[in-house]
Protein backbone atom coordinates (compact mmCIF):
# COMPACT_ATOMS: atom_id res chain seq x y z
CA UNK A 1 0.00 0.00 0.00
CA UNK A 2 1.25 3.47 -0.97
CA UNK A 3 2.44 5.78 2.08
CA UNK A 4 -0.68 8.11 2.90
CA UNK A 5 0.92 9.70 5.83
CA UNK A 6 1.12 13.00 4.08
CA UNK A 7 -2.78 13.31 2.62
CA UNK A 8 -4.65 16.06 4.49
CA UNK A 9 -8.96 16.14 4.79
CA UNK A 10 -10.10 17.48 1.62
CA UNK A 11 -10.20 21.21 1.32
CA UNK A 12 -13.09 21.17 -1.24
CA UNK A 13 -15.25 19.32 1.65
CA UNK A 14 -14.44 21.73 3.95
CA UNK A 15 -15.25 24.56 1.44
CA UNK A 16 -18.58 23.43 0.67
CA UNK A 17 -19.32 23.05 4.52
CA UNK A 18 -18.52 26.89 4.30
CA UNK A 19 -20.74 27.65 1.72
CA UNK A 20 -23.73 26.43 3.49
CA UNK A 21 -22.89 28.03 6.29
CA UNK A 22 -22.17 31.15 4.68
CA UNK A 23 -25.88 30.72 2.74
CA UNK A 24 -27.57 29.86 6.32
CA UNK A 25 -26.02 32.96 8.02
CA UNK A 26 -26.84 35.31 4.94
CA UNK A 27 -29.75 33.84 3.13
CA UNK A 28 -31.91 32.98 6.14
CA UNK A 29 -32.56 36.98 6.76
CA UNK A 30 -32.89 37.95 3.15
CA UNK A 31 -35.42 35.53 2.84
CA UNK A 32 -37.31 36.00 6.03
CA UNK A 33 -37.27 40.23 4.71
CA UNK A 34 -38.87 39.11 1.18
CA UNK A 35 -40.56 36.62 2.69
CA UNK A 36 -42.22 39.64 5.13
CA UNK A 37 -42.47 42.26 1.69
CA UNK A 38 -43.93 39.56 -0.57
CA UNK A 39 -46.40 37.54 1.48
CA UNK A 40 -48.10 35.78 -1.56
CA UNK A 41 -45.03 34.16 -2.66
CA UNK A 42 -43.36 33.07 0.54
CA UNK A 43 -43.40 29.78 -1.21
CA UNK A 44 -41.50 31.06 -4.02
CA UNK A 45 -38.70 32.36 -1.64
CA UNK A 46 -38.72 29.33 0.44
CA UNK A 47 -38.12 27.26 -2.35
CA UNK A 48 -35.11 29.25 -4.05
CA UNK A 49 -33.89 29.46 -0.50
CA UNK A 50 -33.95 25.41 0.22
CA UNK A 51 -32.26 25.20 -3.67
CA UNK A 52 -29.48 27.90 -2.45
CA UNK A 53 -28.63 25.65 0.04
CA UNK A 54 -28.49 22.31 -1.53
CA UNK A 55 -26.71 23.52 -4.34
CA UNK A 56 -24.19 25.41 -2.45
CA UNK A 57 -20.79 24.95 -4.01
CA UNK A 58 -22.62 21.86 -6.05
CA UNK A 59 -18.94 22.28 -8.07
CA UNK A 60 -16.62 21.50 -5.24
CA UNK A 61 -18.50 18.92 -3.60
CA UNK A 62 -18.21 16.74 -6.90
CA UNK A 63 -14.62 17.91 -6.82
CA UNK A 64 -13.80 16.04 -3.74
CA UNK A 65 -15.55 13.06 -4.71
CA UNK A 66 -13.97 12.53 -7.92
CA UNK A 67 -10.60 13.24 -5.91
CA UNK A 68 -11.19 10.59 -2.85
CA UNK A 69 -11.88 8.29 -5.54
CA UNK A 70 -8.82 8.83 -7.27
CA UNK A 71 -6.85 8.62 -4.12
CA UNK A 72 -8.47 5.41 -3.34
CA UNK A 73 -7.32 3.87 -6.23
CA UNK A 74 -3.83 5.33 -5.98
CA UNK A 75 -3.38 3.79 -2.36
CA UNK A 76 -3.20 0.53 -4.52
CA UNK A 77 0.32 1.23 -5.07
CA UNK A 78 3.42 -0.44 -3.70
CA UNK A 79 4.67 1.18 -0.69
CA UNK A 80 7.68 2.78 -2.51
CA UNK A 81 5.24 5.26 -3.31
CA UNK A 82 4.40 8.30 -1.75
CA UNK A 83 1.32 10.12 -2.30
CA UNK A 84 0.52 13.98 -1.70
CA UNK A 85 -3.04 15.67 -2.21
CA UNK A 86 -3.66 19.33 -2.70
CA UNK A 87 -0.08 20.94 -2.43
CA UNK A 88 0.10 25.11 -3.39
CA UNK A 89 2.91 25.57 -5.26
CA UNK A 90 4.36 29.26 -4.80
CA UNK A 91 3.29 31.15 -8.28
CA UNK A 92 3.82 34.81 -8.39
CA UNK A 93 1.97 34.42 -11.64
CA UNK A 94 -1.03 33.37 -10.16
CA UNK A 95 -3.94 35.53 -8.65
CA UNK A 96 -3.81 34.33 -5.11
CA UNK A 97 0.27 33.53 -5.18
CA UNK A 98 -0.08 29.68 -5.54
CA UNK A 99 -1.10 27.25 -7.90
CA UNK A 100 -2.82 24.15 -6.29
CA UNK A 101 -1.88 20.83 -7.87
CA UNK A 102 -4.60 17.52 -6.64
CA UNK A 103 -2.21 14.70 -6.60
CA UNK A 104 1.20 14.55 -6.57
CA UNK A 105 2.52 10.54 -6.55
CA UNK A 106 6.36 10.04 -6.05
CA UNK A 107 8.36 6.72 -6.73
CA UNK A 108 10.85 5.12 -7.75
CA UNK A 109 9.79 5.70 -11.42
CA UNK A 110 8.77 9.38 -11.93
CA UNK A 111 7.12 12.17 -9.87
CA UNK A 112 3.52 12.10 -11.17
CA UNK A 113 1.47 15.17 -11.05
CA UNK A 114 -2.62 13.99 -11.39
CA UNK A 115 -5.35 16.20 -12.27
CA UNK A 116 -8.16 14.69 -11.78
CA UNK A 117 -11.83 15.42 -13.44
CA UNK A 118 -15.18 14.31 -12.06
CA UNK A 119 -17.59 14.80 -15.22
CA UNK A 120 -20.23 12.54 -15.30
CA UNK A 121 -20.96 13.06 -19.27
CA UNK A 122 -19.66 12.75 -22.06
CA UNK A 123 -16.71 15.36 -22.86
CA UNK A 124 -14.89 16.32 -26.68
CA UNK A 125 -12.26 18.39 -27.00
CA UNK A 126 -8.70 18.99 -28.37
CA UNK A 127 -5.60 20.13 -26.81
CA UNK A 128 -5.29 23.79 -27.84
CA UNK A 129 -8.58 24.61 -26.86
CA UNK A 130 -8.87 26.63 -24.00
CA UNK A 131 -12.61 24.78 -23.28
CA UNK A 132 -13.70 21.42 -23.50
CA UNK A 133 -17.30 20.60 -24.23
CA UNK A 134 -19.15 18.42 -21.69
CA UNK A 135 -22.62 17.04 -23.13
CA UNK A 136 -24.98 16.35 -20.63
CA UNK A 137 -28.59 15.04 -19.97
CA UNK A 138 -30.82 16.34 -17.69
CA UNK A 139 -33.53 14.84 -15.32
CA UNK A 140 -35.87 14.85 -17.84
CA UNK A 141 -33.88 13.83 -20.88
CA UNK A 142 -33.06 17.26 -22.13
CA UNK A 143 -29.55 17.31 -23.61
CA UNK A 144 -27.26 20.54 -23.03
CA UNK A 145 -23.90 21.18 -23.09
CA UNK A 146 -21.42 23.24 -20.43
CA UNK A 147 -18.04 24.09 -20.92
CA UNK A 148 -14.98 22.88 -19.00
CA UNK A 149 -11.25 24.13 -18.84
CA UNK A 150 -9.03 22.04 -20.91
CA UNK A 151 -7.39 20.11 -18.27
CA UNK A 152 -3.93 19.00 -20.36
CA UNK A 153 -3.61 23.18 -20.08
CA UNK A 154 -4.02 22.58 -16.26
CA UNK A 155 -2.03 20.17 -15.58
CA UNK A 156 1.16 21.34 -18.29
CA UNK A 157 0.55 24.51 -16.53
CA UNK A 158 1.36 22.94 -12.98
CA UNK A 159 4.01 20.77 -13.98
CA UNK A 160 5.90 23.59 -14.96
CA UNK A 161 4.98 25.23 -11.91
CA UNK A 162 6.27 22.58 -9.78
CA UNK A 163 9.44 22.12 -11.89
CA UNK A 164 10.64 25.50 -11.62
CA UNK A 165 9.98 25.47 -7.36
CA UNK A 166 12.01 22.59 -7.56
CA UNK A 167 14.45 23.56 -9.88
CA UNK A 168 14.85 26.82 -7.93
CA UNK A 169 15.63 24.57 -4.51
CA UNK A 170 18.01 22.20 -6.23
CA UNK A 171 15.54 19.17 -6.77
CA UNK A 172 15.15 19.43 -10.26
CA UNK A 173 13.62 15.70 -11.97
CA UNK A 174 11.65 15.38 -14.66
CA UNK A 175 7.90 15.57 -13.83
CA UNK A 176 5.02 13.12 -16.02
CA UNK A 177 1.34 14.03 -15.95
CA UNK A 178 -1.97 12.39 -15.87
CA UNK A 179 -5.21 13.35 -16.88
CA UNK A 180 -7.47 11.63 -14.75
CA UNK A 181 -11.63 11.56 -15.03
CA UNK A 182 -12.83 9.39 -12.10
CA UNK A 183 -16.71 9.54 -12.84
CA UNK A 184 -18.09 5.81 -13.92
CA UNK A 185 -19.77 7.73 -16.59
CA UNK A 186 -16.77 9.38 -17.50
CA UNK A 187 -16.19 9.66 -21.63
CA UNK A 188 -13.66 11.40 -23.48
CA UNK A 189 -13.42 11.69 -27.04
CA UNK A 190 -10.72 13.99 -28.52
CA UNK A 191 -9.87 15.11 -31.88
CA UNK A 192 -6.38 14.13 -31.53
CA UNK A 193 -4.32 12.12 -29.53
CA UNK A 194 -3.02 14.32 -26.62
CA UNK A 195 0.69 14.66 -25.66
CA UNK A 196 0.05 13.49 -22.00
CA UNK A 197 -2.02 10.42 -21.02
CA UNK A 198 -5.82 11.12 -20.44
CA UNK A 199 -7.28 8.21 -18.84
CA UNK A 200 -10.89 7.39 -17.82
CA UNK A 201 -12.19 5.39 -14.30
CA UNK A 202 -9.07 3.03 -14.91
CA UNK A 203 -5.55 2.67 -15.17
CA UNK A 204 -3.95 5.19 -13.54
CA UNK A 205 -2.58 2.43 -11.00
CA UNK A 206 -1.03 0.64 -13.91
CA UNK A 207 0.05 3.37 -16.38
CA UNK A 208 2.27 4.57 -13.33
CA UNK A 209 3.61 0.96 -12.34
CA UNK A 210 4.75 0.45 -16.17
CA UNK A 211 5.88 3.86 -16.83
CA UNK A 212 9.76 3.50 -18.09
CA UNK A 213 12.14 6.59 -17.85
CA UNK A 214 14.49 7.25 -20.29
CA UNK A 215 16.48 7.76 -16.83
CA UNK A 216 16.66 6.56 -13.91
CA UNK A 217 15.03 9.80 -11.69
CA UNK A 218 17.46 11.14 -9.46
CA UNK A 219 16.94 13.65 -6.22
CA UNK A 220 13.81 11.53 -5.56
CA UNK A 221 14.32 12.06 -1.65
CA UNK A 222 14.94 15.88 -2.36
CA UNK A 223 11.86 16.05 -3.98
CA UNK A 224 9.82 14.41 -1.32
CA UNK A 225 11.02 16.85 0.91
CA UNK A 226 10.71 19.75 -0.77
CA UNK A 227 6.78 18.61 -0.86
CA UNK A 228 6.87 17.80 2.52
CA UNK A 229 7.61 21.55 3.07
CA UNK A 230 5.08 22.97 1.00
CA UNK A 231 2.27 20.66 2.63
CA UNK A 232 3.60 22.12 5.96
CA UNK A 233 3.42 26.03 4.91
CA UNK A 234 -0.47 25.38 3.93
CA UNK A 235 -1.50 22.86 6.86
Amino acid sequence: MADTQYITKNRLSQEVNKARVWVAIIGAPIAGFLMYKLPNFWWIVGLIYLFSIIGAASTRRSGARGELKTLQLLEKLPDSYILFNQVDVPNPRAKRGFTELDLIVVGPNGVFVVEVKNNNSKVTGDEQSPNWIAHKVGRKGGRYTAKVRNPIKQLKKQIHVLAEHLKKNRASIWIDGVVFFSHRSARVKLSSPPSVPVLERKGLVEYILNYQPKRAPSNVEKVVQQLIELKQMTS
